[in-house]
Parts: C-alpha cells; sequence; structure tokens
C-alpha cells in the first residue's frame, strides 16, 4: 500500500486529532509520521488537517498535485524570513507579514528571539501582525540562560 509523510514544517508542537478515525498524532518540529492513503484521504475530510496544511505548519509528500490539499500561496520559507531579519530589510518584512501565514508568522517571531532583533521597526511589525512583544521574549531567554 501507498505510504504518504506528514512532517511538521513549523517552530511549533502540532498536534492531529481526528476522532471519526481514531487518529491522533502529536508531532514536534520537523518530525514525519507515515500514514496509508486511505487514512490520509480520511484526514483531507477534517477541517482542522486542512487548515494545518493550508497555514504552512505541516507539509505532505507522497501525493499527486491535484489530490493535495491547496496551500495559502506564499513564497517566503524559513531561510528567506531569516535572510530579511539579518539584513534588517524592513521594507520586504513590512510586506511579508501582514499577509504570511500562521506559521510563517510563528517563524518570524522565533527567528527574530534567536537572533535577538530589537530594531524598533521589527518589533513594533511583529507586535501589531504577532501580537508577541519581542523585546519581552528575549529578555525571558537570556534569563532562562542564566
Amino acid at each position: 500500500m501507498e505510504k504518504i509523510t506528514i512532517k511538521n514544517i513549523s517552530y511549533a508542537t502540532v498536534s492531529i486529532y481526528v476522532p471519526d478515525i481514531k487518529f491522533n498524532r502529536t508531532l514536534a518540529p520537523n518530525r514525519v509520521i507515515s500514514v496509508d492513503k486511505d487514512t490520509y484521504e480520511e484526514l483531507t475530510f477534517d477541517t482542522g488537517f486542512n487548515a494545518l496544511v493550508r497555514n504552512h505548519y505541516i507539509q505532505v509528500s507522497g501525493i499527486e498535485e491535484d489530490e493535495a490539499v491547496e496551500k495559502i500561496e506564499n513564497v517566503y520559507d524559513n531561510q528567506a524570513i531569516a535572510e530579511m531579519l539579518e539584513s534588517k530589510n524592513i521594507t520586504a518584512f513590512a510586506n511579508f507579514i501582514p499577509t504570511a501565514a500562521p506559521a510563517e508568522k510563528e517563524t518570524a517571531v522565533q527567528l527574530a528571539v534567536e537572533m535577538g532583533i530589537t530594531h524598533p521597526g521589527f518589533v513594533e511589525l511583529i507586535k501589531k501582525y504577532c501580537d508577541r512583544d519581542i523585546i519581552a521574549l528575549i529578555n525571558m531567554k537570556h534569563q532562562a540562560e542564566e
């Protein structure tokens, strides 16, 4: 039987819970699971599963293009987001963040904290569109490291 892989491509832990088919999996970041095609087809009837795919939390491979759940179109991957933050390209970031998928917004927050981004423009955009205070998160990170 054909196997389909599901990978968590976000920085968050993702739970896929579909009680109708007794399917319950929790995926840590970068974790991959395999399911058979019948199970995948049942999963696609669940709106929560479809939202995870559309919003770039999980990635499905091993299926035909026409069988795939349609994703929100966005050309930004983790590397592109990191490059915007590293180069302090506030214009590109301001164009990206309002229309970013939720997983991409979470990635931007995580990368900003990891990189210690304190530029006021980035801080305000992240606060406005992601509802996160980067300065407070960076301070909590430093306190945890002590």
